[in-house]
């Protein structure tokens, strides 16, 4: 069996620069004589086939260099593939992305030199995968996320985000000034094993980390591994309490606003009273419909 890290890289993340990225960690994985197999995506998606095949070829040591979507595809692809139980996989990540937030939730550091030190000397942990199965009449889709899912503002802004993709880490930020304002709240139930809600909402979160949206700070206090999705409902925003809460979306002050309410559920269940609703999760547009979500307990092992 080879030892070495199965390294699944995105040439295109962070606006196209991940390919530069990516010849400098080959490097600097060379002079500390860390084994690897480097493969590179074409396209999004490609990741979960590559995790297939190296778990059939039995490797047990994933490494993504990309950004939050290159995370929660290889994360899925772990979950989903049966070659190898799940509890012997070993992820790491050298972050490459645009927002990259589930390496700022596991101060994972951007900096090469640093996340490599991590593949030798850091930590094992579990953390919890988020499951949102999408529903729309007689047709469902299940995806997976390792941060954050959301239906609302977040997933109206990101319709829009390829716009400021240019900007780089100000992306996530410009965009949502530019277009607050065109954003009408939406009427939404929701049911958990404990609650039933109808209100209108801004935005609705399903969190297992703490940041999203490039370090927007919608999840009160994610454990991440306990088996329990953070909810965080921010009710009847008008446009006054957006400008007013703007800057608390993003310095963690928005849970001091009364009009936003949290939960802790391992499920629920989301509908729109008229329409479907568009669903995002770690940064990408996953469908329209009502969306079930629900958590598998300690879903992947990571390093950091």
């Amino acid at each position: 069996m080879f030892d070495g890290w199965f390294i699944i890289a995105n040439p295109a993340s962070n606006s196209g620069k991940g390919k530069d990225l990516i010849d400098l960690v080959l490097k600097m994985l060379d002079s500390r004589s860390i084994k690897y197999k480097l493969n590179l995506t074409r396209k999004s998606g490609d990741e979960i086939g590559l995790v297939e095949l190296a778990t059939r070829s039995n490797y047990k040591k994933m490494l993504a260099i990309g950004g939050d979507g290159t995370v929660q595809k290889v994360v899925a692809g772990i979950v989903l593939q049966k070659n190898i139980p799940k509890e012997e996989i070993l992820f790491g990540l050298i972050p490459s992305g645009t927002g990259n937030d589930w390496a700022r939730s596991k101060q994972i550091p951007v900096n090469i030199s640093k996340s490599i030190d991590l593949l030798v000397n850091g930590t094992i942990n579990d953390q919890d995968v988020g499951v949102a199965k999408i529903i729309n009449g007689n047709e469902m889709k299940t995806r997976y996320f390792v941060t954050y899912s959301g239906v609302g503002f977040d997933s109206f802004m990101l319709k829009r985000i390829h716009n400021y993709k240019w900007l780089g880490k100000l992306a996530y930020l410009v965009c949502a000034i530019m277009n607050f304002a065109r954003y009408q709240n939406i009427e939404i139930k929701i049911k958990t094993s404990m609650n039933e809600i109808e209100t209108k909402i801004f935005l609705l979160g399903v969190g297992i980390c703490k940041f999203t949206g490039g370090g927007m700070q919608l999840i009160k206090s994610p454990a991440g591994n306990d088996g329990l999705l953070n909810i965080t409902i921010a009710q009847e925003f008008s446009k006054f309490d957006v400008v007013k809460n703007f800057f608390n979306l993003f310095n963690g002050s928005i849970f001091k606003e009364r009009k936003v309410l949290t939960l802790l559920d391992s499920s629920a269940k989301i509908s729109s009273k008229r329409g479907l609703l568009l669903c995002q999760g770690d940064g990408e547009i996953f469908g329209a419909g009502k969306i079930d979500y629900s958590v598998i307990k300690k879903g992947f092992r990571y390093l950091s």
